[in-house]
């Protein structure tokens, strides 16, 4: 985790190791002459696949606050969870550290509830709609807005994405995009922060249906959240 450098720093903690570089790649564009200071631990993801869908377990509220504090006393100005599953663990650890401590995918969230109503989710695991619901449902209230949720995706992509085959997983993305576009949603929002290592492809792929995930919209929020 230890980083020797004067520049400023990030905190970011991460479930799988391709986020990492993921991170790297869109903080060198969006974020520059600021250095990102990781965490990886991969019991985190094996402890919540092993938990009820929709339960976050107890060990892994622990983790990220352990993991936030770590980061805080390195000299993170801000800390990133680039975990969709941990959003309950993000808030929770919040309150523990004395510099902000965000969900990545969160200001897409924002994004969906703002701008849309109709919001097409897609997801490879169930373990993720109940957060991705959860995020959604809570803005909406705030904002006193109704939104409906309309879910797709194929866990088979999941499987790939774990086995490294990312072409084949992207090519079951990209086709559940396409049915969830026909489905007549304003928007389709990616429900998982890996999702964003498909970012080229995203921006490149034709479709009249915004489609919405945690990368450059999401990395310009962590450059505004930085203090000036």
């Amino acid at each position: 985790m230890e980083i020797s450098s004067e520049n400023r720093k990030v905190g970011f903690l991460h479930t799988t190791p391709a986020t990492i570089g993921m991170a790297d790649r869109f903080m060198g564009t969006y974020v520059p002459g600021v250095d990102p200071v990781h965490i990886y631990d991969g019991r985190v993801k094996i402890d919540n696949f092993r938990s009820p869908v929709g339960r976050t377990p107890e060990v892994n509220l622990l983790r990220w606050a352990n993991f936030a504090e770590q980061l805080a006393l390195a000299g993170c100005e801000l800390i990133v969870s680039c975990c969709s599953l941990m959003p309950r663990a993000t808030a929770y650890a919040a309150s523990a550290v004395s510099v902000p401590f965000i969900q990545l995918d969160s200001v897409i969230l924002d994004q969906a509830v703002a701008r849309y109503r109709r919001i097409g989710v897609l997801t490879t695991t169930e373990y993720t709609n109940p957060y991705v619901v959860e995020g959604l449902e809570a803005r909406a209230a705030g904002a006193g807005k109704k939104i409906e949720l309309v879910f797709g995706g194929d866990p088979t992509a999941l499987t790939l994405f774990n086995a490294g085959d990312y072409e084949k997983h992207n090519a079951i993305v990209l086709k559940n995009i396409d049915e969830l576009s026909d489905k007549g949603v304003d928007c389709v929002l990616m429900g998982q922060i890996p999702f964003a290592l498909m970012d080229e492809t995203l921006r490149n792929r034709a479709g009249n249906v915004p489609v919405l995930y945690a990368g450059a919209d999401a990395f310009r929020h962590v450059k505004d959240l930085l203090p000036s």
